[in-house]
C-alpha cells in the first residue's frame, strides 16, 4: 500500500524557512537571504531589513513545519500563494544563471551525505 502523505497548507514563513533548509543541504552557492535580497532591497529601498529571517529557526509553528513532509513544489506553491513570486523570481534566475537545475541540485548535494 502507498504511503500516502497529508497535504498541509503551509505559511510563508514555514515556506522560507523549509526553503533555506533545502539550500543548505544542497550547498548551493546562494542563501535564502541573497534570495530575499535580490527579490525586495531594491523594491523596499530603506526600509529594508532581512534580519528577521533570522528568527524563523526559533519560532514553534515554524519549526513545526519541519516535521511534515514538504517538497520544492509545496513551497513554491506556498510562496506563489502568498505574494512572495519575487522570491520563486529570484530562485529561478539564480539556479538558472549558474545552470543548476533541481535535478542536478539533488545529485550534487546527496554527494554531501556519502
Amino acid at each position: 500500500m502507498a504511503q500516502e502523505f497529508h497535504r498541509t497548507e503551509y505559511t510563508s514563513d514555514q515556506a522560507l524557512f523549509q526553503l533555506d533548509f533545502y539550500l543548505k543541504v544542497l550547498n548551493l552557492p546562494f542563501s535564502l537571504k541573497d534570495l530575499y535580497r535580490k527579490a525586495y532591497e531594491k523594491r523596499l529601498g530603506p526600509h529594508y531589513s532581512d534580519d528577521w529571517l533570522d528568527d524563523l529557526e526559533h519560532d514553534p509553528d515554524v519549526q513545526e513545519a519541519m516535521s511534515e513532509p514538504f517538497t520544492t513544489k509545496t513551497i513554491i506553491e506556498t510562496l506563489m500563494k502568498n505574494g512572495h513570486e519575487s522570491i520563486v523570481r529570484a530562485l529561478l534566475r539564480e539556479t538558472r544563471m549558474l545552470g543548476i537545475t533541481f535535478t542536478h541540485a539533488y545529485i550534487v548535494g546527496m554527494e554531501k551525505w556519502k
